[in-house]
């Protein structure tokens, strides 16, 4: 029995770091809040934020916190994007005016509110980068038109350009990456997806596709979805590699 042990440790150790960490996270279905933390979060919302997104999280001169649109807006990302957006720019008349703990008490309660399930931990600060935000069913394709980042190896067919062996897109909120985003994609395996570039021409001056063929990119932009296959309008390219490599 002992070998077999060493065996299943040796290969989970052998595990690459994404499955790792894929292994690691949560989602939003797993009971990541306590019912109480949602119960204060009721009073809190209905103080600071009710008056903009109305009582019932519907929306009046806010968008609504609630129902397909809202969770179609967050899913497939982390929970901690959400929180810091409700962190950094609510309430309206004074961000980020209120305590960490009250932020997460709000938001406990719009995942109630969502019907997802209370469990039997407080949600934390510490804890929101391992939780995905998904929606009832579970995770799902990334919705159309939602801004991602990816990587892949820039070619030219035809006259399209195309970036190919992508990696399984992610969900970013900018247009721009942040250098630490840009340094990790270099470190970030190629896949198995293709993606058609489009409006790559109105990229930033200075970017000269013929200059990168061949090239392992760092690529965000808004994907797109259509008979011809998915795409991507680009909004940045930036080289991480000189090559394209396994």
């Amino acid at each position: 029995m002992r070998w077999i042990i060493d065996v299943l440790v040796i290969a989970a150790m052998a595990l690459p770091a994404a499955a790792q960490e894929t292994a690691k996270r949560k989602t939003v279905l797993e009971g990541v809040f306590t019912a109480a933390q949602a119960e204060r979060g009721k009073e809190a919302y209905a103080l600071h934020c009710s008056s903009c997104h109305s009582e019932d999280l519907q929306g009046l001169a806010a968008p609504p916190l609630k129902d397909q649109q809202f969770v179609d807006n967050w899913r497939e990302d982390s929970a901690n994007t959400l929180f810091m957006f409700i962190k950094t720019r609510m309430p309206n008349r004074a961000p980020g005016s209120l305590s960490a703990e009250t932020y997460l008490d709000i938001l406990a309660y719009i995942f109630s509110v969502n019907m997802f399930p209370a469990g039997t931990q407080e949600l934390t600060t510490a804890a929101l980068e391992s939780i995905n935000f998904v929606g009832k069913d579970g995770p799902a394709p990334i919705p159309k038109f939602a801004l991602i980042s990816a990587v892949g190896c820039l070619t030219k067919s035809g006259d399209e350009w195309m970036l190919e062996k992508v990696t399984a897109p992610r969900r970013t909120r900018q247009e721009k990456p942040a250098p630490a985003e840009v340094q990790a994609s270099a470190a970030t395996p190629l896949g198995t997806g293709t993606f058609r570039l489009v409006y790559i021409d109105s990229l930033r001056p200075g970017f000269v596709p013929e200059q990168h063929v061949g090239q392992k990119l760092h690529a965000q932009g808004y994907l797109l979805s259509n008979d011809k296959g998915e795409g991507l309008s680009v909004t940045w390219l930036e080289t991480v590699a000189p090559m394209c490599r396994e």
